[in-house]
């Protein structure tokens, strides 16, 4: 299971990383008015993210450490993101909050089974 979580999670990685890279205005523009480049370095920074997180599924046993480390990325994640809605800093459209915290959830599941699945 711990597999399946660990490839989810950076398919969703890699798929909104290349989302950023490649449409930073339209994912701009849905949100509200987070700085382009913001989201073309945060696009690059889940690449590498995604790639590290199949990396660690790749291994017969995950390293504790690295799934710890994905897990504890995904809480800052869900925090960051309720911080930003709150606070009205760049996630300012109805859209944009709507799919912030729907990702949110996304990301804070996988975080949580990851932490869960924990190899001994």
């Amino acid at each position: 299971m711990l597999y399946k979580v660990l490839k989810t999670n950076a398919a969703s990685c890699l798929l909104f990383g290349v989302l950023f890279l490649i449409a930073p205005v339209v994912v701009a523009n849905a949100l509200g008015n987070p700085p382009v480049l913001l989201l073309q370095i945060l696009g690059l920074g889940l690449i590498g993210n995604g790639l590290l997180i199949l990396w660690a599924a790749s291994k017969a046993v995950p390293n504790r450490a690295a799934v710890l480390f994905f897990a504890i990325g995904d809480a800052i994640w869900v925090v960051a993101t309720l911080i930003l809605i709150l606070t009205g800093l760049w996630i300012t459209t109805v859209l944009g909050i709507l799919l912030s915290i729907a990702v949110a959830i996304f990301v804070g599941a996988c975080g949580f089974l990851q932490w869960r699945l924990l190899p001994l």
